[in-house]
């Protein structure tokens, strides 16, 4: 054999073990909520020596973010809590209002607290609207590093869900049938509908102006499903997957709620199966699609869980720094709080 040849064997042969290497199962470090049993976890699936579950003794947790320092922060129906990342310990809350959806800590040390009528008199039943949909009930607060009120924005509507600050500085806000987005001063800017959305959870807007969405219940309360969707800047679909035709029935797409875009293109996205106890053996309860809408990874644990709503995904993040989603992928930010890793 030639000796040209033989290198170009033994190149291909090593190509080929890279390839193997490369193909092993995908395993993540991830935070989740079971909102079924108001339940905070971390699950390594590399190193499971890091588990932890604790339980959440408020209703409706719901937004995750790192918010640096090995912290957590996470929202509740009465306002928001901080975890350290390595124990599980809780290390604060702050439990003064209720209808709260979402919380986001914002890069100069202040926390953004989004809910309904969350500081004013209680007139909803906490899951639904107020049947208002003309009146400024939808609140964005605005609190410093001491959770004193600062500032108090009050927008039209009567529903909101996760919150996400955009590049620009404006807000996508769910909105139950669609998506706004507000310019922080109290004003839509816009709105991007999509046929079969109800209880819209979560939106963030890509590099390229698109905007990547999960449906909440979508239509599966109509014999449906839930799914994802991409949008342009017009509104137009780009891409829509993870629905009931898309994928094997035993996922079960009953609810997408909170997700998250890898800098790989995948989506990670916590498949919620309803509220209480005993959602266990019902679907698949997070679930990874790459850009193609093809699932390569998934995860449940029929033993200890319930119904996941939301996924944080560790993988490679610095978590003394605070991280967002402004740019679609969970990146780090400067903050007044983060220290430099040690």
């Amino acid at each position: 054999m030639p000796p040209s040849v033989f290198r170009r064997l033994i190149f291909i042969s090593a190509c080929l073990v890279v390839a193997v290497v490369r193909a092993g199962p995908i395993q993540h470090d991830f935070i989740a909520i079971d909102e079924g049993l108001n339940n905070l976890m971390r699950v390594d699936e590399k190193e499971p020596a890091k588990n932890w579950l604790v339980h959440i003794s408020k209703a409706h947790p719901r937004d995750l973010q790192l918010v640096g320092n090995g912290r957590l922060l996470v929202s509740h129906d009465q306002g928001y809590s901080e975890y350290d990342l390595r124990t599980g310990q809780l290390l604060k809350d702050i439990s003064l209002y209720h209808d709260v959806s979402s919380v986001r800590r914002l890069p100069n040390g202040h926390t953004l607290v989004v809910g309904v009528d969350l500081d004013r008199p209680k007139k909803n039943k906490g899951d639904n609207p107020l049947g208002d949909p003309t009146g400024r009930h939808v609140i964005f607060a605005d609190f410093d590093a001491n959770d004193r009120l600062v500032n108090r924005i009050a927008y039209v509507g009567d529903y909101a869900r996760l919150v996400r600050e955009t590049a620009q500085g404006t807000y996508l806000c769910g909105s139950n049938t669609l998506f706004r987005e507000g310019d922080g001063k109290g004003n839509w800017i816009r709105e991007i509908p999509v046929d079969g959305f109800t209880h819209a959870w979560k939106a963030v807007r890509l590099p390229n102006g698109d905007t990547l969405m999960s449906s909440g219940y979508g239509t599966s309360k109509q014999n449906g499903s839930a799914f994802m969707v991409e949008v342009d800047a017009a509104g137009k679909i780009v891409r829509k997957f993870g629905a009931a035709a898309d994928v094997p029935a035993g996922v079960h797409p009953y609810f997408y709620g909170t997700f998250q875009l890898l800098p790989n293109g995948d989506v990670v996205v916590a498949n919620w199966q309803g509220h209480g106890a005993g959602r266990n053996y019902s679907g698949v309860q997070i679930l990874e699609f790459d850009p193609k809408g093809a699932i390569v990874w998934e995860w449940s644990d029929r033993a200890f869980v319930s119904s996941m709503q939301a996924v944080l995904v560790l993988d490679g993040l610095n978590t003394a720094l605070l991280h967002d989603e402004r740019n679609g992928t969970m990146e780090p930010l400067p903050s007044a709080e983060a220290s430099p890793k040690g």
